[in-house]
């Protein structure tokens, strides 16, 4: 056996063992009566549970112990949330000292000493002009009500309806997210998402619809959606918002070039469209840079993340810059003055 994890908490390494689990034989799946009971009394409306039958009974670091007492390497860590594994010693230590300082459970959007402390370090790992510039709300436990959010605040901010997404996106299960899903296979059986959602090409190899792929794919797939938002005979309305993970998650782990963000921000610009950011995946120090957008340069976004970050109190957060929703209005009304 290899050690995988190195505390001095003795309470840690009582708890469960330290070490890379060696399998003698094949682990047991079979439903023991925990997850017979789970099958029972929960909805038929279960992912997880469907592909890794295991009743969990606790875990540390990333090993995961069944009800069976099998131990297991998780390689999943809550869906990409928990960047510091399961009950690392100063996040536990943390907890117990919040719980124990007498602050309520419940808040709903009024603040705290915590929960100002908390938005000032977030913002302080943002890069220093994004921070400077930036407001953040806070949208409830899933992506998806970050991403709705952005949504909404784009419509309102412009006054259209509009939204383009990408062709292998995913944003999200909720009606709204949904309808900018790529993947047809999950939207099949599903009435009533999210209407005018138009799909513009990803820069992806295997799916470029021009047969070019590369960085000539990439840039064929800018030059598309400039024309189209240039052609008064296109049929499809200027979006209030252009809605892209810079890594596409479910659709493949894509990266989109530095390049095209650029263009990308450059055609929001120029055609007063808002541009939102999906980091939820992406985001945190999976690209090699804090956030997947820094390498693209760009700013005045609608960002929405905090996937690694949510640790155990999972937020989802929806920050965008100042100047991105002021600028806007101020070109709007601007716009109509000129107009009417």
């Amino acid at each position: 056996m290899s050690t995988a994890f190195e505390f001095d908490s003795k309470e840690f390494a009582s708890s469960i063992s330290v070490q890379v689990p060696h399998v003698e034989g094949t682990y047991d799946l079979t439903p023991d009566q925990v997850l017979l009971d789970q099958a029972e009394h929960e909805s038929e409306v279960r992912s997880y549970p469907r592909r890794l039958p295991i009743a969990i009974k606790r875990a540390h670091g990333a090993l995961v112990e069944d009800t069976r007492g099998q131990i297991f390497l998780d390689c999943l860590a809550g869906a990409g949330t928990l960047a510091m594994g399961y009950n690392h010693p100063e996040i536990n230590q943390a907890l117990k000292e919040q719980l124990d300082s007498g602050l309520p459970y419940q808040t709903l959007d009024i603040t705290t000493e915590a929960k100002d402390r908390f938005i000032k370090r977030v913002k302080a790992f943002f890069p220093e002009q994004f921070a400077t510039e930036s407001v953040i709300q806070f949208c409830g436990p899933s992506g998806a009500d970050a991403v709705e959010a952005a949504i909404k605040l784009a419509k309102q901010t412009t006054g259209r309806n509009t939204m383009f997404a990408f062709r292998g996106a995913y944003h999200g299960m909720t009606n709204g997210t949904m309808g900018m899903m790529g993947n047809l296979g999950t939207k099949a059986r599903r009435t009533g998402l999210m209407s005018d959602v138009h799909f513009m090409p990803f820069p992806y190899s295997l799916r470029c619809p021009f047969g070019l792929g590369g960085d000539a794919g990439a840039k064929q797939s800018i030059r598309y959606i400039e024309r189209l938002l240039n052609d008064d005979e296109a049929g499809i309305m200027k979006p209030a918002a252009i809605i892209v993970e810079p890594v596409q998650g479910e659709g493949g782990v894509i990266p989109a070039p530095a390049f095209w963000l650029k263009e990308l921000r450059r055609i929001c610009d120029e055609h007063e469209i808002l541009l939102i950011l999906d980091e939820i995946q992406c985001g945190v120090g999976k690209t090699g840079y804090r956030f997947a957008f820094e390498e693209a340069g760009i700013s005045q976004i609608f960002f929405v993340f905090l996937k690694r970050l949510a640790v155990v109190c999972q937020c989802r957060s929806l920050y965008s810059t100042k100047r991105s929703i002021h600028g806007m209005l101020a070109n709007i009304r601007a716009h109509s003055a000129v107009t009417n």
